[in-house]
C-alpha cells in the first residue's frame, strides 16, 4: 500500500505545482530549465496516474509494476485479484491507450492543418531574394510566423515588412527560426493532447500558456546570441502598437503572439548573470522527481 500511497502523494503534488510554477516569474530568468521541469512534472503526472491504478492490481501480490505486468502480458494472473482491482487496471490500460491515441491525433491533425496552410501559401506567398527561404504574404496585417516540421517555412506579411526596419526585420526571422531548428512544436505536443481529454480545464490552459511563453523566450534568447537585443525588443514592441495581427495558424509560431509585455521588458533589461546553482537546483529537483515515479515501478509493492 505504500507505492499507492506515494503515487497519491506524487499526483496531488503535481497538480499543486502547475497553477504556481505557470505564475512564476523566476523561470524568467532560466527558460531551458524551466521547460525540463515542466516536463519533468508532465510525465512524472502520467506515470503516477498509471501506477496508481495498477498498483491497485499488483499490490497483494507485492509485485513490482514492471515484473507484475510482464507476467501479465504471459497470461500469469496475480494472486488476490478480485474485480475491483481488475476495474482498476483496466481504467489504467484506458488511461495509457487513451494519451497514445490523444498523442497520434494531435499529431496527425497538426500535420494535416500545417498542409492545409501550406497550400494556400502556395497559391497566394511570393519569395523575395532579398529575404531567402521567406514566404511574403500580401496582407496589410502585421504578421510573422513559422510553420515547424518537414516542410518547414516562414511567413512574413507585407504589412510587418512595411512596419520594420531591416534590423527588426533579420531579428524576427532569426527568432522564427530558432523555432525551427529547435523544434518547439513538439514540446506543446503532450499538453495540447492533453487539451483533448480535458478541454476545459483552466489549469492546463495556463500550463500551455506559461510553457509557450517559455519557448519563446527560447527563441528569443536564439536570436540574441546573433542580434541584439534592442533589435528584437524594439520589433516586439512595434508589433504590439496596435497594427492588426493576423491569427497564427494551428501548429504554428509567431514572433508575437505570446507574452509581448514580458518578453520585451526582458530583452530590454541589463542581461542577467546565469545561476548555475539555482539552475543546477532546479535540474536535480526535476531528475528527483521523474525518477520517484519510474523506481516505484520497479521496486516490489
Amino acid at each position: 500500500m505504500s507505492h499507492l500511497l506515494h503515487f497519491a502523494v506524487l499526483i496531488l503534488c503535481c497538480a499543486a505545482a502547475v497553477p504556481s510554477l505557470a505564475r512564476a516569474r523566476w523561470v524568467h530568468g532560466m527558460p531551458r530549465t524551466a521547460l525540463a521541469l515542466w516536463q519533468a512534472i508532465g510525465l512524472t503526472l502520467e506515470l503516477s496516474l498509471a501506477g496508481l491504478l495498477f498498483s491497485l492490481l499488483f499490490a497483494p501480490a507485492n509485485q513490482g509494476l514492471l515484473p507484475g505486468l510482464a507476467r501479465l502480458f504471459t497470461g500469469s494472473a496475480p494472486a488476490g485479484t478480485d474485480p475491483l482491482r481488475l476495474l482498476a487496471a483496466l481504467l489504467g490500460a484506458l488511461f495509457v491507450t487513451a494519451r497514445l491515441i490523444t498523442l497520434a491525433m494531435t499529431y496527425a491533425t497538426t500535420v494535416r492543418e500545417r498542409r492545409k496552410h501550406r497550400t494556400l501559401l502556395r497559391l497566394v506567398a511570393r519569395t523575395d531574394p532579398a529575404l531567402p527561404g521567406v514566404d511574403i504574404l500580401d496582407h496589410p496585417a502585421a504578421a510573422a510566423y513559422c510553420l515547424p516540421g518537414r516542410d518547414s517555412s516562414i511567413v512574413i506579411s507585407t504589412g510587418a515588412l512595411r512596419m520594420l526596419d531591416p534590423a527588426h526585420l533579420g531579428a524576427v526571422v532569426a527568432h522564427e527560426r530558432a523555432h525551427l531548428r529547435q523544434r518547439h512544436d513538439l514540446f506543446l505536443l503532450p499538453l495540447l493532447a492533453w487539451r483533448r481529454l480535458a478541454p476545459r480545464s483552466t489549469t492546463l490552459g495556463e500550463a500551455i500558456t506559461a510553457v509557450r511563453l517559455l519557448l519563446e523566450m527560447l527563441a528569443d534568447d536564439a536570436c540574441c546570441r546573433t542580434r541584439p537585443r534592442r533589435d528584437l525588443a524594439d520589433a516586439l514592441s512595434r508589433f504590439s502598437g496596435g497594427h492588426g495581427q493576423l491569427p497564427t495558424p494551428a501548429g504554428g509560431f509567431a514572433a508575437a503572439d505570446t507574452g509581448l509585455a514580458p518578453r520585451t521588458a526582458r530583452l530590454l533589461a541589463p542581461e542577467a548573470t546565469r545561476c548555475g546553482v539555482k539552475s543546477l537546483a532546479v535540474i536535480t529537483f526535476a531528475a528527483t522527481l521523474l525518477a520517484t515515479p519510474l523506481s516505484l515501478f520497479v521496486l516490489p509493492l
